[in-house]
């Protein structure tokens, strides 16, 4: 695989990424739907919906279509096969509904296949951060450096 090649990829899975939240946000789910090979899986918790329609069944009604939020993804990390046509890919992922009240604080890890000359979703991990109430227990150094830019308790 050639370097532009490479760097193709790359550049083609990441939009891929984005159009995922993209479309989820926008309810497009036409084009949410095309993303996924037919076989796709989406597991979240230990519970895996496969195949593709199951999984779209999933997600598409997670929300009623009158409410909306926006899926903020880090840059993913993408690893290519040597051949070029699997990758895996791990982005963070912060999801924050219509109240604006982060609800979804997450790791996807992504298995990808190149099908027919684009990359789809064969499998899409969700690992979600588990919630604990109250400041995060930093040290008194940390405070000090960061406390005046975070939101506490009372504010």
């Amino acid at each position: 695989m050639s370097t532009v090649d490479r760097l193709q990829s790359i550049e083609e899975i990441r939009a891929l990424i984005a159009t995922y939240a993209i479309s989820f946000d926008d309810h497009d789910w036409e084009r949410f739907g095309s993303l996924w090979t037919e076989d796709a899986a989406f597991v979240v918790d230990g519970e895996a919906f496969e195949p593709r329609e199951a999984m779209l069944e999933f997600l598409t009604t997670c929300l009623p279509d009158d409410y909306a939020g926006k899926h903020m993804n880090s840059p993913p990390l993408i690893e290519l096969s040597p051949d070029g046509e699997s990758a895996s890919a791990d982005t963070d992922v912060v999801w924050i509904p219509q109240n604006f009240e982060n609800a979804i604080v997450a790791r996807y890890h992504d298995t990808l296949v190149r099908r027919d000359g684009r990359w789809l979703f064969a499998r899409r991990e969700e690992t979600p951060l588990q919630y604990k109430p109250g400041p995060p227990p930093m040290s008194v150094t940390a405070v000090g450096v960061s406390g005046a830019t975070m939101r506490t308790g009372g504010d």
